[in-house]
């Protein structure tokens, strides 16, 4: 399976892990300078457009599923990272240019080792998967961030983390935000699973609810965001999996409070989300003890399913 960029690279590889999902074959084709800070993908049923530019990790812009939007803009503004007892930190961790560094990642997942740009396609059970990524350090923290595409109409977006930045048990609540533009930017709503119609701005917990539905009130498309198997729990310093809010530019930027800014906290006036424009944030939480040491990966992010295209 091939990869089409705008500058026509081509870029075929099939080896990859996914929530513990290891696929071997693994092919590489020639290619030439990779990686760039802004490109397009059209793949199967899947076109968006991709960036690095901002800090906002690798972002994707315009997802369209066999022609129809899902999704204007999906990026990973911050991981807060919390130690026990406050006995370092805590950190706002925000992956921007400046912290991307080659991808070295230990065996099985050597495939895309001196890219900084991650890009292949795999093969399982007759399913095909297309996945990109970047990889970034952050102290002693490294970092890697991808999505997942697959053609039965769902991507993951996922984040990969390991290192010790102190000897101390800690967690990374990881931070996804969703602005979902389904058929366009105008007429979404948000349901609590299927049928809980929510009219104004909340905060939500995945104790509470099983996955977010997200639809189209004039012609009926709708998405699901479903908590990943590995997504961990919500605690006192962060409380909550889901934040929805009505868009504005200006509350979907950079993340600029810190390390212990609160997305509970933040933009919630009760406006209406009805038939509105709306955002999703998504936070997962994801645990790392420090017997465990620092190459072990932890990993955790939610998905995106079209039901009805």
């Amino acid at each position: 399976m091939n990869i089409f960029f705008n500058w026509q690279t081509t870029i075929k590889l099939e080896r990859f892990f996914a929530h513990g999902a290891l696929v071997l074959a693994l092919t590489i084709l020639p290619m030439v300078n990779a990686f760039a800070e802004r490109g397009d993908i059209t793949w199967l049923d899947w076109n968006f457009s991709y960036s690095t530019e901002s800090a906002g990790g690798l972002a994707l812009k315009n997802i369209k599923f066999k022609n129809q939007m899902i999704i204007g803009r999906v990026s990973f503004p911050v991981m807060r990272v919390e130690y026990d007892n406050d006995v370092c930190g805590p950190y706002g961790d925000i992956l921007w240019k400046d912290t991307f560094v080659p991808i070295d990642l230990p065996e099985p997942y050597e495939s895309c080792n001196a890219n900084e740009l991650c890009s292949r396609t795999y093969t399982q059970n007759g399913n095909e998967f297309l996945e990109l990524g970047i990889n970034a350090k952050i102290g002693e923290y490294e970092i890697y961030q991808s999505y997942i595409f697959s053609n039965n109409g769902f991507f993951d977006s996922l984040i990969f983390s390991r290192g010790l930045q102190c000897i101390t048990d800690h967690r990374h609540h990881a931070q996804w935000i969703f602005d979902f533009d389904i058929d366009g930017p105008e007429n979404d709503q948000v349901f609590k699973n299927t049928g809980d119609l929510q009219t104004s701005e909340f905060n939500d917990r995945t104790a509470d609810t099983n996955y977010w539905t997200i639809q189209d009130a004039e012609t009926g498309l709708r998405v699901e965001l479903i908590p990943g198997p590995d997504d961990g729990f919500p605690d006192e310093f962060s409380q909550w999996d889901v934040a929805v809010r009505k868009w504005y530019n200006a509350e979907t930027g950079n993340w600029r409070w810190g390390a212990r800014g609160e997305i509970g906290d933040l933009f919630n006036n009760s406006e209406s989300i009805d038939r509105e424009d709306v955002v999703l944030w998504y936070i997962s939480h994801l645990d790392h003890a420090a017997i465990e040491g620092s190459l072990k990966w932890h990993s955790s992010g939610p998905r995106v399913r079209v039901i009805n295209p």
